[in-house]
């Protein structure tokens, strides 16, 4: 029989850990850094809402359900809407049901919006359903691209620009992890002239969020790693890119760059630097966040489904 209670972040001990870690590296669902133990654990050291549904059989964890609470019962995944992936961390062979997970947690609903279609007692929530784009590097970065120009020419112009770049501006430097302070702080600059040039509410206005990528940029264990990629052109830092990866996948989450070289498109040649960066060091794919800008359709090469809506105990039945 199952047993679910939810506790705060901070009451987990080992054996949740221990058990998550296993859980999640049994199942590819689970690959994202999203779904990694330490990314919950970030986001817990700069919020007090952040709980974990622990679901057990017979004294052994077969499932643990990261979110956070709000003061009125309902829950919203770990970091709310900068949360890229998330769901229930479950042994694929353990049936439950979602309104005794909520009512277990003591929740009202849990609002979803990048729930892999795997999570079926889920599945009646959906709102709608469509793809979260990725780069496939299992073959590596040569096939990758050699994938790409057989079906296209965006990877010719992407090198004909960063060609350009280096030629007109200066020679071109690549650090997959730029430790720096100044890379850090230039990428929260550019974001936030970004959000306002777009008319778009700045999140990096949040103290909390500044706060969680510094210390994710400052993480670095072989299951879970922040990065902050960068492009040099001489000395000038003209793009950088704030993610972080797991063991086999990274993800792409803030990019940002000088448009003062917009013409140069250095974006793109940071993200394809990282992609042959990162398949070097066995990262076998790169997630986008689910969206429809023209970069993520010009350079994925394989996606994977993911669902948003919202489940409310007073529709579970």
């Amino acid at each position: 029989m199952m047993q679910i209670h939810a506790v705060p972040f901070s009451a987990l001990g080992s054996r949740h850990f221990e058990a998550w870690s296993r859980i999640q590296g049994s199942d590819s669902t689970f690959d994202s850094p999203f779904f990694c133990p330490e990314f919950s654990a970030a986001v817990a050291s700069v919020r007090d809402d952040v709980c974990v549904g622990v679901m057990e059989q017979e004294g052994t964890i077969v499932g643990l359900f990261p979110f956070q609470r709000s003061a009125w019962g309902e829950a919203t995944p770990v970091a709310g809407e900068i949360s890229q992936f998330h769901g229930v961390i479950i042994d694929s062979t353990i049936g439950w049901s979602a309104d005794e997970l909520l009512r277990s947690c003591n929740l009202s609903s849990w609002v979803f919006s990048h729930l892999p279609l795997t999570q079926l007692p889920f599945q009646q929530h959906y709102q709608c359903v469509g793809e979260s784009p990725c780069i496939d590097l299992t073959n590596g970065f040569d096939e990758y691209c050699a994938e790409k120009q057989r079906s296209g020419k965006v990877i010719e112009q992407a090198n004909r620009k960063a060609r350009k770049l280096e030629r007109e501006v200066g020679p071109l430097r690549f650090e997959l992890h730029d430790t720096s302070d100044a890379a850090f702080q230039r990428l929260l600059a550019w974001k936030s002239e970004q959000h306002q040039r777009t008319n778009v509410v700045d999140a990096f206005a949040c103290d909390w969020l500044v706060t969680l990528l510094d210390r994710i940029r400052l993480t670095h264990y072989d299951s879970f790693a922040g990065l902050v990629s960068a492009l040099y052109a001489g000395d000038q830092l003209v793009a950088v890119h704030l993610g972080m990866r797991s063991k086999r996948v990274a993800h792409s989450w803030y990019p940002a760059y000088d448009t003062a070289f917009g013409k140069y498109s250095p974006g793109i040649t940071l993200l394809l630097k990282m992609a042959e960066a990162l398949a070097d060091v066995g990262v076998q794919r790169i997630d986008f966040a689910a969206g429809q800008q023209i970069y993520k359709t010009r350079f994925m090469n394989g996606a994977i489904g993911v669902a948003k809506g919202v489940a409310d105990r007073s529709r579970l039945k």
